[in-house]
Formats: C-alpha cells, structure tokens, sequence
C-alpha cells in the first residue's frame, strides 16, 4: 500500500487525537483519549503544566488537571508502570506482567538490587502487608541506608521501585505527585493478577507500538519490550501478522523505510 505524505500525516495526527480539532468532551472523553492514544506519559515536572494534563488539554474539551487520575486510582481502569512511565488499560495487565517477569528475571540492574537491597525488599513487602498503603516518604533518611541510585536516596524507595517494576505492588494513588504503593491484590481486579500467553503478550505489543505510532517501524517493540529480538521471534511475528492482515505494510511517498500499521477488525 502506497499514501501521500499528507495522508500519513493526518492519519498519524488522527490516530493520536490531534486532527481534526478536540474530538472528546470531560470525564468521559478522557477515558476515550486515553484509550485512543494508548500511552498517557507521565511527568512530574510542572512549569505550565504537568505535559501528560497539557496532553490531555489538547485533545479533550473541558477538561481540567485530575480527571486522568481519578480515572486510574479512583475508578481503577487504568494503572500507571513502567521506566518509561506511561498510564496503561488496566484490561492490558495480564500482557504487561509478562514484561515484568522478563524484567525481573533479565534486568540486570533490577538483578543488582534485589541482591544488594534484599532485605528492604523483604521489609518493604512484610509493611505493605500490615499498612495495606505505603510511600517512601513514610521512612524517614536518618533511619535508612542512603544509596546513589537515580531511582532514589534510600533503599526503601529502590526496594518500593523494585516491587513496583516486577508486578509485586502497584500505585494506590499519589500524593504531590509521588506514589502510594500497595500490593497487587489490593488494587487490580482479581481476573487480570495473570500472565497472558508469552506469544500472545508478544503479538500485544507489537500491535500495541503500531497504534500508539499510527505508522511504526517498530524499533521500541524490540529495543523496549524484548530488549532486543536475538531469537528472531518478532521478525517472525510480524510476518506472521502481516500474513493474516493483521497488520499492513505501508510505504509513503518520500520515505525511505517501510513502515507498518494496524488494520481495525469489526466484532
């Protein structure tokens, strides 16, 4: 399949919400755009405003800073996780523990601290158990161990990180921004504490980085979800994809490179 550059780019602009104009209105056309736009990134930095608000600004009439939260840590439909932090379906959950498996198990850096950290990670799990909710501003630095870490100055905030980015504990809220963890159990539904099938979880992202890009090269699928693809399984996927008409490949005039996008199937 062949399109003008023009074509593409309001396809793109289209996909994300952005063409033509605000299509969405409150609470309710936030949750579309979140949906629509398959990632809400988020920041803790404010100069005007946080960008994952002014994101939602853009693209949905009438809404004001918090409706994205209450819509993940009131309603629970989303969840926020991830070193590239982005609010996610909560529907999608039993795909991502899967990648939190994969990280738990083939990060080294999370390998480091769960080696060097082990016992805050058993304390921060045996609290959580008796407080139900914990942030790392509960413990005070003069009675923990300081640590260097970008992820923070006291290992009870890189044990908390640790559960967090392995699937152990999730965000209850925030606080000025900052999470409130608490166990698993206690924040998704029962029915999505699972992992999907490891092809399935595979297939989900591949697709998942052709919607959030509208026309995608996928080079985050690889360099992000699998870190890398030294078995060859997503080349595989792909052209298996591309075989049933999940997937189309896309070439636009005056691109170099072949890009793909992700056909819509009626139920």
């Amino acid at each position: 399949m062949e399109i003008a550059q023009d074509v593409a780019r309001r396809f793109i602009l289209g996909k994300q919400g952005l063409w033509p104009g605000r299509r969405w209105r409150g609470g309710e056309g936030t949750e579309q755009a979140m949906r629509q736009i398959e990632y809400l990134q988020l920041d803790p930095l404010q100069i005007v405003a946080r960008s994952h608000d002014i994101k939602l600004y853009g693209r949905v009439l009438d809404y004001t800073p918090g409706m994205w939260e209450d819509l993940a840590y009131q309603q629970r439909k989303f969840f926020d996780w991830g070193g590239w932090l982005a609010v996610r379906p909560m529907e999608e959950l039993p795909y991502w523990r899967v990648v939190m498996r994969r990280e738990r198990d083939g990060n080294a850096r999370l390998g480091a601290i769960a080696r060097d950290h082990a016992d805050a990670i058993a304390e921060m799990r045996a609290t959580l158990r008796e407080r139900t909710v914990v942030s790392n501003r509960d413990f005070a630095m003069a009675t923990r161990t300081r640590t260097a870490s970008y992820r923070g100055r006291k290992d009870s905030a890189l044990a908390l990180y640790y559960l967090w980015i392995t699937g152990e504990v999730m965000t209850h809220h925030r606080e000025r921004f900052e999470r409130v963890y608490a166990l698993t159990e206690d924040v998704a539904p029962a029915h999505l504490i699972c992992e999907s099938d490891e092809v399935e979880a595979d297939r989900f992202l591949i697709k998942k980085e052709i919607a959030f890009s509208g026309l995608s090269r996928l080079n985050r699928s690889a360099d992000s979800y699998r870190r890398g693809d030294p078995t060859g399984l997503g080349t595989l996927l792909t052209e298996q994809m591309l075989a049933s008409g999940d997937i189309v490949e896309v070439r636009v005039e005056g691109w170099k490179a072949m890009h793909y996008a992700l056909v819509s199937r009626a139920e």
